[in-house]
């Protein structure tokens, strides 16, 4: 069966961006949560303006305070070092020792922020004088940034992406029976309509939509089945009545008007014998484990259709070309011989002979010396009821189908090809290792 083309992204990759979407509205949501914090706290924020700043000097122990270039952005800026016996004659505390502290001051157009910071270099205490003033908020940018690497990134990202992950995988698990049931339809073979789809215990919905597909099934078999059924018994009931029919064509005195009734007769009789053929081939269930010879049968159907090419003035011959021993089923083998010989008798045209052959191997042929066929209606022929010209009354266009049916119940294929100079050859090639017997069950009655 042909895989079809998907229509849009899988279910999976629908969870997997939806999910994605969802974690980055939630990075977003967390990251807008950290800056209106700090913003809306300025007091705490002058204080980390202050910490971080410090922070370069712990990380560069060459570097003095009065190197330090300040924030970005800031009006003013200037720092110093500081000990104890020296201790800020601004602060409220005068003693002789040092202690981190932050002071904020409103000025007619900026801020201004001052405090000191200890740091560690070499091994010991160092205290930092430092003052900034800034009228907008671009000074406080690095700190929203550290921040936010430092209470966002670093230990969101991960948890973020691990939940990412983890619902990934939580999602391809759950959506397994789905694969397995779509691969399990992509199977699904149109001849064999008992096959059923495996239902899974889990999730629920999937298992209702597997179930709900395997009652679809059940119900397209039966459809199938009455279908066929009507189709062989219809078949069957219109026999009788065109016997009845022949023999009383054959009571009435030689005509041409009698003689053109007995030809549409014949075709009626051809057609139904085609419509069960075709409704057997349907269903294939033949028992194909016995032991054959496709030369036997080949010299079979040349004997029963020569009497039909003798009165057509046209020579039927036989060619076995040996090692033709295949495992199958006679009558429907002996009718792909049947079909094919019936469609070089139609189309093959005048007193033109038509070749039978068995082999080499397990293959079959029929050759005609007709016009051949066009290679636009190559892919068309085993269609059933296709027919190039429908203004034709001499066959439905079953033919060719039914061969190809009984071909594949017998795992074997037919193939055509126009010869050089003129004519058709048709070949039936026959699996080397054939089905055991009891793969197809039913067989056909004679």
């Amino acid at each position: 069966m042909k895989k079809h083309e998907t229509a849009g992204p899988t279910l999976l990759r629908q969870l997997t961006y939806r999910l994605a979407v969802f974690t980055l509205i939630f990075a977003i949501l967390d990251v807008g949560l950290v800056v209106w914090t700090y913003t809306s706290q300025p007091e705490a924020l002058g204080e980390q303006l202050l910490t971080l700043e410090a922070s370069k000097l712990e990380r560069s122990p060459f570097l003095s305070p009065d190197e330090l270039t300040g924030p970005p952005g800031a009006r003013s800026w200037s720092a110093r070092a500081v000990y104890p016996a020296r201790a800020n004659p601004d602060h409220p505390n005068r003693s002789g020792s040092l202690m981190d502290w932050t002071r904020r001051e409103r000025l007619e157009h900026s801020i201004r922020i001052s405090g000191v910071r200890r740091i560690e270099r070499g091994g010991s205490p160092e205290w930092v004088w430092m003052e900034l003033e800034a009228d907008s908020i671009r000074p406080y940018i690095p700190v929203i940034l550290n921040e936010l690497l430092t209470h966002v990134a670093l230990p969101l990202v991960p948890l973020l992406a691990l939940m990412l992950i983890f619902n990934v995988l939580a999602a391809r698990r759950i959506l397994q029976p789905l694969r397995q049931a779509e691969r399990e339809i992509e199977r699904l073979d149109a001849e064999k309509m008992t096959t059923r789809l495996t239902e899974p215990s889990a999730p629920r919905e999937v298992n209702a939509l597997v179930r709900a597909v395997n009652r679809a099934l059940q119900r397209l078999d039966d459809t199938m089945v009455r279908l066929r059924s009507f189709t062989s018994n219809a078949a069957h009931e219109l026999r009788t009545p065109l016997s009845i029919i022949q023999l009383s064509l054959e009571r009435l005195p030689e005509s041409d008007h009698r003689t053109e009734l007995q030809l549409d007769v014949s075709q009626l009789n051809r057609l139904v014998g085609q419509m069960l053929d075709l409704t057997r081939a349907d269903t294939m269930e033949f028992d194909t484990g016995t032991i054959l010879d496709l030369a036997d049968i080949g010299r079979d159907i040349v004997s029963d259709m020569t009497p039909m090419a003798y009165s057509a003035n046209r020579e039927l011959h036989f060619d076995d070309f040996g090692s033709a021993m295949v495992s199958g089923h006679a009558e429907a083998i002996y009718r792909i011989y049947r079909n094919l010989v019936d469609n070089a008798f139609l189309h093959a045209p005048g007193e033109s002979p038509i070749e039978v052959s068995a082999g080499p191997g397990p293959q079959i042929s029929v050759r005609d010396y007709g016009p051949g066929i066009c290679e636009a209606d190559l892919s068309n022929i085993f269609e059933p009821l296709w027919r190039k010209d429908r203004r034709r009354n001499d066959g439905a266009g079953l033919g060719l189908s039914i061969v190809k049916r009984l071909a594949e119940a017998h795992h074997g294929t037919v193939s055509v090809q126009n010869m050089n100079g003129s004519g058709a050859l048709f070949t039936v090639h026959f699996q080397e290792g054939m089905p055991e017997s009891g793969d197809l069950k039913q067989t056909l009655p004679s």
